[in-house]
């Protein structure tokens, strides 16, 4: 589709169709269609499919103001072109209200009738004027105030509801804020190639504006969202593209030179390269993961970053005892979970979650350990770690194994964390949350076994 910015927000549209019509990921849909773009486009395109999705609440709420039916009635694509044109006029200054407008209905036009085409336009154009007059947008009744924050800061009811119990009313607010900011694209100096400063020099030298992290010594943070796979420093294994709270987990973990370890559930593969970097890509990490075609993308990381201690094995993390009892110097459980801990990257992902699926991963987590747990040698070290939120996959899952496990013990994180985050620290472990630490939110525990 041709036409200024057009093709951008047609890529968009096909992202967020392929989100609620087919359950997609928005993450690798957006990387498909974004492929054909270049620049401005990419970076409209990528703006555009976060945005809808991070604030769709807010944004159906005041579709619903002008709409003389329900959104819900209207066909899928109609409601994501609605959508994506709000989303421009109310978050957007750069884009001008008539091109919001004649955009979204030439998109109406493509992906609907002359019915829905006018509905749009006049939709848009009746919201336009709010825009331009500088009034207030509709806002929903603070009472019930849970609803109200639901619609507001565009979260699952029920998500809201938890963390109001448990948090109280302003660290819930504010988290949910902070799942509604785009979080810096932030990666992981490979120490083994470069330092942290030569590898800001060289991605400066190819027109990429970085600044230290807050926490991990080997993270930077980059403006722009630039096409990391072209760089020369991304081709010769200089660097991860990785968030500082999952950079800690082997900080945590702590390996030495020339040890056994293993990274149970290792693909995509972060955490697993960063322990080999950590142990001077000396001794052995053997990175397991269920799925073999998840875990080549372990072994295509650090065939990049040039690690050849890195053992890919393939199988179910629960049945790691039978075959490495009492072998592993330190296992890493980096357990699948429900991902609430990184919302803000994961845009579409509040949308998908159920509170229902957060007992059913906690089995599942149980179960991990429970089979993973064995391979551990007396002295050794167990590290537990989810990006989520919540207290179930957490502290219960930890509670839970220590209690039917009393070999093992909480050993204390501290050491292992940087200055800036030693008030995250609870004993055996450590919580980051976005609206406080500015990383993803995660839970780390580490545990040693005694006998």
């Amino acid at each position: 589709m041709a036409g200024s910015g057009l093709a951008a927000r047609e890529a968009a549209l096909k992202v967020l169709l392929a989100v609620e019509a087919r359950g997609a990921y928005a993450g690798l849909a957006l990387e498909a269609e974004a492929r054909p773009l270049k620049g401005p486009d990419r970076g409209l395109a990528t703006e555009l499919v976060h945005g809808v999705l991070r604030h769709r609440a807010l944004l159906d709420f005041t579709l619903g103001t002008r709409l003389q039916r329900p959104l819900a009635s209207l066909p899928v694509p109609i409601r994501n072109v609605l959508r994506l044109g709000l989303y421009q006029l109310m978050s957007l200054d750069r884009v001008p209200a008539a091109a919001a407008c004649n955009t979204s209905v030439e998109l109406a036009k493509a992906y609907g009738h002359q019915g829905t085409a006018a509905l749009v336009n006049a939709v848009l154009r009746g919201l336009a004027k709010v825009r331009e007059a500088g009034d207030p947008w509709p806002a929903p009744p603070k009472d019930p105030f849970p609803v109200y924050l639901s619609i507001t800061e565009s979260h699952p009811l029920w998500l809201i509801e938890r963390w109001l119990g448990r948090l109280g009313t302003e660290q819930a607010r504010r988290l949910a804020q902070a799942n509604n900011q785009a979080p810096p694209v932030t990666i992981r100096t490979n120490l083994l190639r470069t330092s942290r400063d030569e590898l800001a020099g060289r991605l400066e030298a190819e027109g990429v504006s970085v600044m230290p992290g807050r926490h991990a010594p080997e993270a930077l943070h980059m403006t722009g969202s630039p096409a990391l796979e072209e760089l020369e420093a991304f081709q010769q294994g200089l660097f991860s593209v990785q968030d500082e709270a999952s950079m800690l987990v082997a900080r945590v973990v702590a390996p030495e030179p020339g040890e056994l370890v293993i990274d149970a559930c290792a693909a995509p593969g972060g955490k697993t390269t960063h322990l080999a970097e950590l142990m001077g890509d000396t001794g052995q990490v053997l990175a397991g993961d269920i799925h073999r075609h998840r875990l080549k993308l372990v072994g295509t990381a650090a065939s990049r970053l040039g690690l050849k201690s890195v053992k890919l094995a393939a199988g179910n993390a629960s049945r790691l005892g039978d075959k490495y009892k009492l072998r592993a110097d330190r296992l890493l459980l980096d357990a699948p979970c429900s991902g609430l801990g990184v919302l803000r990257r994961r845009s579409d992902l509040r949308w998908r979650q159920s509170p229902q699926a957060i007992g059913q991963l906690a089995a599942l987590q149980r179960s991990l350990l429970e089979g993973s747990c064995a391979t551990v040698k007396p002295g050794g070290v167990l590290v537990y770690a989810t990006c989520s939120t919540e207290p179930e996959e957490n502290e219960a899952v930890v509670a839970e194994f220590l209690t039917a496990h009393p070999e093992f013990a909480p050993d204390d994180v501290a050491p292992f964390v940087p200055a800036s985050l030693t008030g995250a620290c609870l004993g055996g472990s450590l919580r980051t949350w976005p609206h406080d630490h500015g990383t993803d939110g995660f839970f780390i525990a580490r545990l040693r076994r005694r006998t």
